[in-house]
């Protein structure tokens, strides 16, 4: 198949016919016999895998790896094909990749998430260099963005979120192999480490329940006594939830529901909170499908984004200075950690949080409280040890 033949000057020269009976030439040069009979045994090897339309022999792809300069012959005569030319990896923009990232995860998420992820794209595209291509970001570079977000004045958790979400946007850089490390992994951040929550005691809520309409009877009752979260819960909350006979509730929950298992939790109808909605059933059982019979705060605070508090604390406001009772950290939220923090000490922290639908670390977190009753049942305590 393959044959070997020798110039006057010494040269030699490989011939063989191809696939297509067309005569091929490799000039081999000076080489001894023993190399020359090595190259045409390879050729045959090679030339038979091809017309066989099989990969070539392991073997013979090794022994050509080591000779690039004879590969390029082979290459020029059909025998071999060329290397492919590998495609160039074009790495993105900082920008371009953020755009890309919210356009390829976005739609899977809810309106209010993409809308806090794009603040956060905002702060990376304004304070890293202009133009700086995703693999050119350095630890360093994670750093100074740090310690801008500082010097914008910005809370301690608000900052800790989005160096979180900064963070997530490396990783995908990671896991699509942009970048081999995340630049943001150094860049240490804390939570503030005081509750922001306050407790609301039942006798501010009954003063504040006097002052009250019906609607806003239910509002307070819904957030302080069943401990749900406002406005989301409470204004999607309808009369078909509530299983009067079993006396609990089947609340849904817009803010978890694309978590799997997640978007519906029962909870009991509380002490507390059993004469408020017997009382609003009387009024408007016939009239709303709601319990909250308010289409004006459902529509106001539903929004394409997500729910909002809409003018939910512009009421409760003028309500707290109608009852004259002054204000507290996130009026609706600390309603609900306060609910939680009573129930706390009647029951097992697993069974309040399906009730209330969190997590044992959040409660403790960001729910569980110090209460005035706490310092004075300690202090009673104490005064008996003493004086025993």
């Amino acid at each position: 198949m393959a044959s070997i033949t020798t110039a006057n000057s010494g040269s030699k020269r490989a011939l063989f016919y191809d696939e297509t009976k067309t005569r091929r030439t490799v000039y081999l040069g000076r080489v001894s016999d023993k190399e020359s009979e090595t190259i045409r045994r390879r050729i045959e090897g090679i030339l038979s895998s091809k017309i066989l339309g099989s990969p070539m022999a392991q073997d013979d792809a090794a022994w050509l790896a080591k000779s690039p300069a004879l590969r390029e012959k082979l290459i020029a005569v059909g025998l071999v094909e060329p290397e492919p030319i590998p495609e160039k990896v074009i790495i993105p923009t900082l920008d371009a990749f953020l755009d890309g990232y919210i356009k390829r995860h976005g739609k899977s998420r809810k309106p209010a998430t993409v809308a806090v992820w794009k603040q956060v794209v905002a702060n990376l595209k304004e304070y890293m260099p202009e133009g700086i291509r995703i693999n050119q970001i350095t630890a360093g570079h994670a750093k100074e963005f740090h310690e801008k977000l500082k010097a914008r004045g910005m809370a301690t958790t608000t900052i800790h979120k989005r160096i979180q979400f900064a963070r997530q946007f490396m990783h995908d850089a990671v896991d699509w192999k942009i970048i081999e490390e995340n630049p943001f992994l150094k860049v240490k951040t804390q939570k503030s480490s005081v509750k922001v929550n306050e407790f609301v005691p039942q006798e501010v809520v009954d003063k504040l329940m006097k002052k009250a309409n019906p609607v806003w009877q239910v509002i307070l009752g819904l957030s302080r006594y069943g401990g749900l979260r406002t406005p989301s819960e409470t204004l999607s909350l309808r009369w078909e939830d509530i299983d009067w006979e079993m006396n609990r509730m089947s609340i849904p929950e817009p803010k978890v529901e694309h978590h799997e298992g997640r978007g519906i939790r029962s909870c009991p109808i509380f002490l507390e909170l059993r004469p408020i909605l017997d009382e609003a059933f009387e009024i408007f059982g016939d009239k709303s499908e709601y319990v909250v019979a308010a289409p004006q705060y459902r529509a106001a605070a539903n929004t394409a984004m997500g729910w909002k508090n809409s003018n939910l604390r512009t009421e409760m406001t003028r309500l707290l200075r109608r009852a004259g009772v002054s204000g507290w950290p996130r009026l609706f939220h600390s309603m609900r950690a306060s609910r939680q923090t009573e129930l706390q000490r009647e029951f097992p922290l697993h069974v309040v949080c399906s009730w209330l639908g969190n997590s044992p670390r959040i409660a403790q977190q960001s729910y569980l409280l110090v209460t005035e009753d706490d310092f004075a049942k300690a202090a009673g305590v104490q005064k008996v040890m003493v004086e025993g």
